[in-house]
Parts: C-alpha cells; structure tokens; sequence
C-alpha cells in the first residue's frame, strides 16, 4: 500500500526535530486548529489489531520479521501497545546473556505513547513520544531493569487514512540501559540501521 511504502522510504531519511516545531510545522506555518486537532483525535480514537515488523538479528543482513500486536487510542490522547512483545528488544540486544533472558522471560509489557497532531488530509498524521519501558530480567545471577528509550520528534510517527481506516507508524528504538547505568548502551551498534526502526500498521480495525 502507497502509505506504508511511504513509512518505509522514510526510515533513513527523517530529520530530528523539536515536537513543538513539528507540529506547527504546515504549509501555514501556523499547525492545526483546535477544532481539527479534535477531528484527528476522534479519527484515530479506537482499538487496532495489525502487525509489527522488526529488523531480525537472526537472519541475514536487511531482513525483517512479524509479529501481531494490538494497540489503542484512547480518551487520554495516548497510544499504548499493549502488551509489546518483548522479542521485538531482544533481537537488538547486543548482550547473548541478556538477549536470552528477554526471550525466555513471559515479559507482559506496555509501550505509552503521547500523541500530537500536526496534519489533516487524506490521512490525519501525527508525531509520537514514546515513554520508557522497563524490562525486570534475570542476568548474571540476579534481577535487574532493562530500561529501554525510543527516539521522540520526527523519528516516531504515525497516521490513519481517513477513507480507508488503514493506520501504521513508525518506532525508533534509541537505547538500552541496566539499572539505570547511563554509560552503556546495550542496543545492537552493528544493526544494519544506525537507529533500529520498527513498524507497525493495521490489517483491520476492531468494531
């Protein structure tokens, strides 16, 4: 489909840029009003079922895998990805110890995502900043948070079409950090993206 090949080409090519600038970013300049920020919101207000596809680190170079994932829309004006599945981290973790431990975890997680409006066509398009997930997992003999970023601005995004209720987006996963521990970042620095993008996008809409 037109729109997620769109998603796709934009992956090594979207510039970083404050959420405040993009979303009044628009041929005016001046964003959307109150009223179409409302008609966005109420566009994408619901329950989705569809697919998530990764970059695999168990396979060749460029390749990709899927997994089904449901997120919602709700009256918070948030997006949450409920539960995100975990193998989707593991396959960018560069640590074995920890990669397996993330596998073999039956890790019931959620990705929140704030949502804001900065287009209204044919699709209504919005930018996301996802919140930090934490992972309890067993490595080296004992529990530890795996707390895991993903980049905000321009890098996370999404849409709906509005004739056709399709909607995806895109993730970008940032970094990786035990117990709080700043100074290493355990995210694959050999993955075949310099950031790790991960999309997800409808195969039909909840009723």
């Amino acid at each position: 489909m037109k729109n997620l090949k769109l998603i796709f080409l934009g992956l090594g090519c979207m510039a970083a840029l404050s959420l405040t600038s993009c979303l009044k970013d628009s041929d005016d300049n001046e964003g959307l009003t109150p009223a179409q920020i409302s008609q966005c919101f109420n566009a994408v207000r619901g329950e989705y079922t569809g697919k998530m596809i990764y970059p695999s680190s168990d396979t060749k170079y460029g390749s990709t895998d899927t997994i089904n994932v449901s997120w919602s829309v709700g009256a918070d004006t948030m997006l949450v990805i409920r539960p995100f599945p975990a193998i989707v981290i593991a396959q960018q973790i560069s640590d074995a110890e920890m990669k397996e431990s993330l596998m073999k975890e039956d890790i019931l997680s959620e990705l929140k995502c704030y949502i804001g409006f900065f287009k209204l066509e044919e699709e209504a398009d919005f930018l996301l900043a996802p919140i930090k997930m934490d992972f309890p997992i067993f490595y080296k003999g004992g529990t530890h948070t795996l707390s895991v970023y993903f980049w905000s601005n321009s890098y996370s995004w999404g849409f709906k079409n509005l004739s056709t209720g399709v909607m995806g987006g895109q993730l970008v996963l940032s970094y990786a950090i035990l117990d709080g521990d700043e100074t290493k970042n355990y995210l694959n620095s050999t993955s075949s993206y310099a950031s790790i993008p991960i999309i997800f996008s409808t195969t039909f809409e909840k009723q």
